[in-house]
């Protein structure tokens, strides 16, 4: 027979897994947007980083030619061309690892659901709250309250490299990002810079 406590107990645990299941279907859904939009994101900027990617690649080319039409200073045309053409391969490799990433669309949800499972990353955040919060006065209290940052900092480089190993989700990390920017400007400034000695190059061969 069941009593009213055991009625209210199941109606409490009714209330509480259909709360889970919800924010469970909310999560998946929100998981799948990001992958959406990362996918638009990627197919937007695919084209401008291909253009950026191959504009160091004509003078790097050219002052290739003019190093092996000259025999005196071949390496250093042909190390300059290397030098010119570094930025423009590197934005290319990364413009592939970023499409590569969003295709399929279902595959970088999962790592996103993936990435994103962090319950226990959570609770190991509180209990390092916790130490910071309980510690108490002196040198004692001052070495509980260490222990607790230092946990919190351990949860961020654990985060971190969860994020970093997982392969469609590591290029759309901030620090991955910002690091693309900058090589793309790297590659804009190579190519002036190519150009610029491949007309001096054009000048020393002439020369000779």
């Amino acid at each position: 027979m069941t009593t009213p406590e055991e009625s209210r107990f199941e109606r409490w645990r009714r209330t509480a897994e259909a709360a889970a299941a919800s924010a469970g279907e909310t999560r998946a859904r929100v998981i799948r947007d990001l992958a959406a939009a990362l996918a638009v994101l990627v197919r937007r900027v695919k084209v401008p980083l291909l253009a950026v990617g191959l504009l160091p690649l004509p003078p790097a080319l050219v002052l290739l030619v003019e190093g092996f039409a000259e025999d005196i200073g071949r390496r250093y045309f042909i190390g300059a061309a290397a030098i010119v053409a570094a930025p423009g391969l590197w934005v290319l490799w990364r413009r592939r690892r970023l499409v590569r990433a969003v295709d399929p669309v279902d595959e970088l949800a999962a790592e996103l659901a993936q990435a994103y499972d962090v319950a226990g990353a959570w609770a190991r955040a509180g209990d390092a709250l916790h130490q910071v919060r309980a510690a108490g006065p002196g040198l004692r209290g001052a070495g509980r309250a260490a222990r607790g940052v230092w946990a919190g900092m351990q949860l961020t480089k654990d985060l971190f490299d969860r994020f970093s190993d997982l392969p469609r989700v590591a290029p759309f990390l901030p620090v991955s990002l910002q690091f693309t920017g900058y090589l793309c400007l790297a590659s804009v400034v190579a190519a002036a810079v190519g150009v610029v000695l491949a007309v001096a190059g054009f000048g020393v061969v002439l020369l000779a």
